[in-house]
């Protein structure tokens, strides 16, 4: 659980199978949930759409599947990608300067905020993670996206991109950030330009996700790139 100023983020919740069906996981859920009643919050997720367990656990505790994402998985050729950019945007590395833009175009595309998240993500104190910007001709931020390296994690997100476009550009900059690896990656199914250009370079489904809320919800206005982790829910 990562609570943030605009809502609760909830990530992987596990109970050993030796203790399946007594009750533990709706017990934690139910201490969550109390958390954010309390608080005025609602709560946030991003969880399997092929565990039927999980989905009744979230389910009954009134969360409400709002976005269907598609979870793609590639081989980075070791020579990477020409990123598609957008005629007159600037594609570089995120500064620590870029986190109140990128916290504003979130809260203007997504409705929520989490300006600490972007802060530990550049300042990458771990040496694991990685954010590209785009910027479009008048110097306004288009979009960003994060990814991270680790060996029990790569994967990229979260991300906010205004159009599709600017999301096919920054998804193939920053898998050019883990050539040879494979890492894995969400992006919502409703995109249809987004989903070819990902099937075009070569990525496959592995998984479904819902992006789950209990709680006020905001339609989004753009393209939001969750990942399964609190800390980018």
């Amino acid at each position: 659980m990562h609570p943030r100023e605009t809502h609760v983020s909830l990530g992987i919740m596990n109970v050993h199978p030796d203790h399946f069906g007594r009750g533990i996981a709706v017990a934690i859920l139910g201490e969550i949930t109390d958390y954010a009643d309390k608080h005025g919050l609602p709560i946030r997720l991003v969880s399997s759409a092929m565990n039927l367990d999980s989905f009744s656990l979230y389910n009954r505790s009134d969360f409400v599947p709002r976005a269907v994402y598609q979870d793609m998985i590639m081989t980075v050729p070791d020579e990477g990608f020409d990123p598609p950019i957008p005629a007159g945007h600037r594609l570089r590395d995120a500064e620590i300067s870029d986190v109140p833009r990128m916290a504003e175009l979130e809260m203007s595309i997504s409705g929520i905020r989490r300006e600490k998240d972007y802060q530990f993500f550049i300042t990458n104190s771990q040496g694991i993670w990685h954010v590209s910007v785009l910027e479009d001709a008048q110097g306004e931020l288009a979009g960003f996206l994060v990814s991270v390296g680790h060996p029990g994690s790569t994967m990229l997100g979260p991300g906010i991109m205004r159009n599709e476009a600017v999301a096919t550009a920054l998804i193939m900059a920053e898998l050019n950030q883990h050539r040879g690896k494979t890492p894995v990656w969400l992006i919502p199914s409703e995109c249809p330009e987004l989903v070819k250009a990902m099937y075009a370079i070569g990525a496959k489904n592995c998984e479904l996700h819902f992006a789950q809320c209990r709680g006020n919800w905001t339609p989004t206005s753009g393209i939001v790139m969750p990942t399964f982790m609190p800390e980018t829910g």
